[in-house]
């Protein structure tokens, strides 16, 4: 059964107006809701709260890294085109994810995409920092989960749609804590645009580097989020070969992660409808000259999250991304699964994530996409995978 949005979506604007879709069938198996939300499809082993191994010192993984050669792209891990990008800070901006403001534009230049809950749907963080996008949105609008989320980043310049007072007032106070530094429409009215062929809210775009003209020069780079591995450099051992992952967030928004080998990426697929991208221009009219393409990163990483009530309102879900303890983390790079936790002892550090030996998790250079759940993580079996990529 679809759930329906709410009346409103607690950032000042109109509300979502939509259901979130069924998924219809899938390839992998109910969890039972409940406990971590982690589950198991037909076929694989379960992914089960992996927790520590050992005690004592981490086991150090055979695999000793060795770093890069060059300097590199903190978000991406990618060698370092243009070094008068390295002092700029990180640009996030919200974009919605519903079906009514589907295909995004903007979103596959992104370094890192982060999907969170909000209400009864989700919306993807865009984070900028290696390069932007001269056509971005539909831009969306704030909430609680925001300040501690975007503070992984340093002091992002954050671009948004509005929210409503008490979110603002979060946001201000984040600012003030050094947490980011908001450029959302109001402030710069003339830097964001609606375009003629969607319908408000949904219809609210900009360009990157019109938010990053404007931010202050005092603002800092971001550093890196995770580390990465060398060009040929192995797996850890306990990394699982798997073709894909499927997440379910509480509320009804399904996401599926399938491993495209010949694209060497991780395919998406929200709601059972390919992810993709459709090409703007700087305008925000359509370009016909470029096709849609598909979000493909080069990892993905889940952070079993939980989720709150928002103190600025009440029907909100408010992600808790600051947890010593921290919880799950699955991370699929390569065509394969590495199993671990995560933890944040304060907003002032970014999320560690481990594997099972307490090492750090190395990714691939490129694109990450970060998923915050909350919900059912199920590994996908061959056959569905197979069947997505045949027939999108």
């Amino acid at each position: 059964m679809a759930t329906s949005a709410p009346t409103g979506d607690g950032g000042g604007e109109s509300p979502e107006g939509t259901t979130a879709p069924t998924n219809g069938g899938t390839g992998a198996t109910e969890g039972d809701g409940t406990g971590d939300g982690v589950g198991e499809a037909p076929g694989d082993d379960p992914v089960t709260d992996p927790g520590s191994t050992e005690t004592g010192d981490p086991v150090p993984d055979p695999a000793t890294p060795t770093p890069t050669p060059g300097p590199t792209e903190p978000l991406t891990g990618e060698p370092l085109v243009d070094p008068s990008i390295m002092n700029r800070p990180a640009l996030a901006v919200k974009i919605g994810t519903s079906s009514v403001g589907r295909p995004q534009t903007g979103i596959n230049q992104a370094d890192v995409l982060i999907e969170v809950r909000v209400e009864t749907i989700t919306r993807l963080f865009a984070v900028f920092h290696s390069q932007g996008a001269i056509s971005l949105g539909p831009v969306r609008s704030a909430r609680s989960s925001d300040a501690d989320i975007l503070a992984n980043f340093s002091q992002p310049v954050y671009g948004h749609s509005g929210a409503n007072p008490g979110v603002l007032r979060e946001l201000s106070q984040g600012q003030s804590a050094g947490k980011l530094y908001e450029l959302r429409w109001d402030v710069l009215p003339n830097d964001y645009w609606r375009i003629a062929d969607r319908v408000p809210p949904w219809n609210l775009y900009t360009a990157a580097s019109n938010i990053w003209d404007a931010a202050p020069s005092s603002l800092s780079a971001p550093d890196p989020l995770f580390e990465y591995r060398r060009e040929g450099e192995a797996l850890p051992s306990g990394a699982e070969s798997v073709p894909g992952v499927e997440v379910r967030y509480l509320g009804g928004t399904v996401a599926q992660f399938v491993w495209d080998a010949e694209a060497g990426g991780w395919a998406r697929w929200q709601d059972g409808t390919p992810h993709v991208d459709m090409a703007r221009h700087s305008n925000g009219t359509p370009n016909p000259d470029v096709d849609p393409e598909q979000v493909t990163t080069a990892n993905v990483v889940v952070l079993q999250t939980r989720y709150t009530g928002s103190a600025a309102c009440s029907y909100c879900p408010e992600a808790i991304t600051v947890d010593l303890d921290g919880g799950v983390a699955l991370v699929f790079t390569d065509g394969h699964m590495i199993r671990g936790r995560w933890s944040r002892p304060s907003a002032s550090q970014p999320w560690q994530v481990t594997d099972n030996n307490g090492n750090p998790v190395r990714l691939t250079p490129g694109q990450t996409f970060i998923v915050l759940p909350g919900g059912d993580v199920l590994v996908m079996v061959q056959d569905f995978a197979e069947h997505l990529l045949r027939n999108r």
